[in-house]
């Protein structure tokens, strides 16, 4: 596979942190963020094989919401032009780790799905002390709620279907192409964050595509971050 890709981002009022050659965004303070890549793959190009145009785009929003805390919302949507084999499709971000993943399903297992069209919701709500601080015990540890939301959309075109081999060069069967059906996939996580300072613990149930072995229905995660 021979790529050339282009991307241009718009954030008005987002944050940075730069050290020396590298950059870290912070995210967006009032106003969203809007992000588009362009990708065209180049066949016969330093040995490519396929030809291709695939485009990405991005939304992030986070939106203040007074006293019931912070929502960071996420909006993105792909397609991919052209027939192509299973590794070059849009494989949705699982994991099967313990550990929490902000960018990934956190109930989906690894290339559970993959698309060549899509549009996914990704939001969060951190309730900050809304919750919690009404408990005195709670008050004083500081914890804080957090709650989340995915929603994925996506199919996988016939001619794509069509390209995908049943056997492999070894005569053994090869594994089908997982495409979402009509229905999308959708999970939702609630837990708690600054546990210690540092801690985040947070719970994740499965409501669609429960009967696929390889997602799990519940999944407990937690990651260490720091909150300031």
């Amino acid at each position: 596979v021979s790529e050339v890709s282009f991307e241009i981002r718009y954030g008005q009022d987002e944050l940075w942190v730069t050290n020396d050659n590298q950059r870290m965004s912070l995210g967006p303070i009032k106003q969203p963020v809007f992000a588009l890549k362009y990708t065209v793959g180049i066949d016969n190009l330093f040995g490519g094989d396929f030809g291709y145009h695939k485009i990405v785009g991005n939304v992030l929003k986070k939106i203040k919401m007074g006293p019931t805390g912070i929502s960071n919302v996420s909006i993105t949507g792909g397609k991919i032009f052209g027939q192509v084999p299973l590794p070059i499709l849009k494989g949705h971000i699982g994991n099967e780790t313990p550990y929490y993943v902000s960018i990934s399903y956190n109930t989906m297992g690894f290339s559970e799905f993959v698309s060549d069209r899509w549009i996914e919701l990704n939001y969060q709500h951190q309730f900050e002390g809304f919750l919690l601080n009404r408990i005195p015990l709670f008050r004083r540890l500081k914890w804080r709620t957090v709650a989340n939301l995915n929603i994925l959309k996506g199919s996988v075109s016939d001619e794509n279907q069509e390209i995908h081999s049943n056997t492999g060069i070894d005569g053994q069967p090869n594994e089908p192409i997982n495409s979402l059906g009509n229905d999308p996939y959708v999970e939702v996580g609630y837990g708690i964050e600054n546990i210690l300072k540092v801690l985040r613990l947070e719970a994740f149930h499965r409501l669609t595509y429960l009967d696929n072995r390889e997602g799990s229905k519940f999944a407990l995660k937690f990651s260490i971050q720091l909150i300031f």
